[in-house]
């Protein structure tokens, strides 16, 4: 027994030599070597939780619309988003790129985006809507992939009298509304997507801009 217990004691008073801090190396009490990584433990929380939150509210990036923006998508398009919408793509009317006028266009509005595409198209708005629906190549808005056209085409008719059709989709996670106008040789793509439920007011708003495309100046007209 003697024998064991010395050598418990003798295990014990050598853990306890490792354990004890030496003076020159406490810092009110603690450990000085355990300071450098709670240090940094706790500067990576700071970081995490108060100091990029704050970077990324002091960071603007919003382009809000206001009360008479009018953004041209193309040479020969133009559409009048709602005020308070913020612009994700696209030119406003008269702030022409090096390049051009952008061929697309997009907002968002209340969680919903509003994208309109142009190209030369030679056709009708429901030969447009029927190639879209064939290929379902014009539904990317966002990044979003794999929706369905459902329903049949209904013809919507534009602030200036110009016709197209129209016509719902649906996705997993979203639902949303693909149309088309030929004005011209330009075909007109609009894409609208939002969330499964949305307010009547965002709802009247997204008609108003969709009613709002239209051909950019005279001898465009369908």
């Amino acid at each position: 027994m003697s024998g064991l217990y010395t050598a418990d004691h003798a295990d014990s008073e050598q853990r306890w030599r490792d354990a004890w801090v030496p003076v020159e190396r406490r810092l009110l009490g603690l450990d000085r070597r355990t300071l450098l990584p709670a240090g940094l433990v706790a500067l990576l929380f700071a970081v995490a939780v108060w100091i990029l939150p704050a970077i990324n509210a002091s960071v603007g990036v919003d382009d809000p619309i206001k009360a008479g923006d009018v953004i041209q998508v193309g040479d020969d398009v133009q559409f009048v988003p709602v005020a308070g919408a913020q612009l994700m793509t696209g030119l406003r009317q008269g702030r022409r790129g090096p390049a051009g006028y952008l061929q697309t266009a997009a907002v968002s509005y209340n969680g919903t985006v509003f994208e309109v595409v142009t190209d030369t198209y030679r056709g009708t708005p429901a030969q447009l809507l029927a190639q879209i629906k064939k290929t379902n190549e014009g539904l990317r808005v966002d990044g979003h992939a794999g929706f369905h056209v459902i329903g049949d085409p209904v013809t919507i008719t534009n602030e200036t009298g110009e016709h197209g059709v129209a016509a719902h989709f649906d996705g997993t996670n979203a639902v949303g509304l693909v149309a088309a106008f030929v004005f011209g040789d330009t075909g007109v793509e609009i894409e609208v997507i939002g969330p499964q439920a949305v307010s009547g007011t965002v709802t009247r708003e997204i008609a108003a801009m969709l009613k709002s495309v239209r051909p950019n100046g005279e001898g465009t007209g369908a």
